[in-house]
């Protein structure tokens, strides 16, 4: 502990630092003294706790609480002040916070797809088999109107299901998609906060994709409709089980917040959802995107293209985007 005449000396360099910088944002102060300046306002709060428990001269306590205050202020405007253009800090937001907090939830974000897609390909394998399951594992009127669908294809005519619209018709269509599937992609996010439901959703649309394929494969028309279902589904069936994982994500710190507070935990939990959720809609715009141009319209080696190069820049993305020496996202 510093003597009386060595503290009034810290006390005055805080005042002169903060009387240069005030209405700069600290733009006034040199590298050193912005190192300088939060030492010097720790210093300044422990001296006015020891000024206020020790019964001091109410002058002196005035004037270390209000350098504090000071302090206080100049130091968290900065920290709140960010002059980064909107557009670098969405690039960073999908660039870089997205993809390293998906990765440090790996083992969540493996859970859902490993679950959706165990229960798709089981639905496929079954109905592949037996092919009155599809009316169990499905809505029947669904199936109904797929098998009157897959009979009035012409022979050696590929399946379209429900893509039969025009080219023309093709920015309507792709704006109802888009639309239709943000709408989903919420409703996936709020399941996430009751995992039961999430969990029903899942099911149901993994149910869906295996037994709707498996239906067409009985008229060997299964590769045909998958060329068209993946090739916007590579981006779409991804971005919208990953609106129920940031759901997940919202409401766990409620559930354990852990060693923090729990409206602490929600904070940081708040945080970690908006980063996963974040390149859920620009993914189901590029989804809807190609669903109304590409999907219908291309052959099916094209189809393929498009399903694989969406689905490798997925992965691409997902597994080494925003690596580097920064930290990973805080765990909440």
């Amino acid at each position: 502990m510093g003597t009386a005449k060595d503290d009034l000396q810290k006390l005055e360099r805080l005042r002169d630092l903060l009387t240069r910088s005030s209405g700069s944002k600290l733009r006034g102060l040199s590298a050193e003294e912005l190192a300088e300046l939060p030492r010097l306002y720790r210093f300044a709060s422990s001296l006015y706790a020891r000024l206020e428990t020790s019964g001091a001269d109410p002058g002196a306590i005035a004037t270390t609480r209000d350098l504090v205050r000071r302090g206080h202020a100049a130091l968290y405007r900065s920290a709140g002040d960010d002059s980064t253009p909107w557009y670098a800090k969405l690039a960073r937001l999908l660039m870089v916070d997205s993809p390293r907090a998906l990765r440090a939830e790996w083992r969540m974000l493996a859970f859902t797809f490993g679950f959706f897609y165990a229960l798709a390909i089981a639905a496929y394998v079954a109905v592949s088999q037996h092919l009155e399951l599809a009316f169990t594992l499905f809505d029947p009127a669904a199936v109904s109107a797929e098998i009157a669908q897959l009979e009035a294809t012409k022979s050696g005519e590929p399946f379209r299901g429900n893509f039969t619209f025009g080219f023309g018709e093709s920015p309507q269509i792709a704006g109802w998609i888009m639309a239709h599937n943000m709408q989903v992609s919420v409703i996936f996010f709020a399941s996430g906060l009751v995992l039961p439901l999430f969990l029903i959703l899942l099911a149901t649309n993994a149910l869906m994709l295996g037994t709707y394929t498996a239906v067409a494969a009985h008229w060997d028309q299964g590769w045909e409709i998958s060329s068209i279902l993946w090739c916007h589904g590579a981006l779409e069936l991804q971005a919208i089980v990953i609106a129920g994982l940031a759901g997940l994500l919202l409401v766990r710190p409620w559930i354990d917040p852990g060693p923090w507070s729990r409206a602490h935990a929600m904070r940081l939990g708040s945080r970690r959802a908006l980063h996963v959720l974040a390149p859920v809609f620009p993914m189901l715009f590029c989804a809807g995107l190609i669903e109304g141009f590409v999907s219908p319209h291309a052959s099916t080696p094209v189809r393929l293209t498009v399903a694989g190069l969406t689905g490798a820049g997925f992965l691409i993305w997902l597994l080494f985007a925003g690596r580097g020496d920064e930290p990973a996202p805080v765990a909440d």
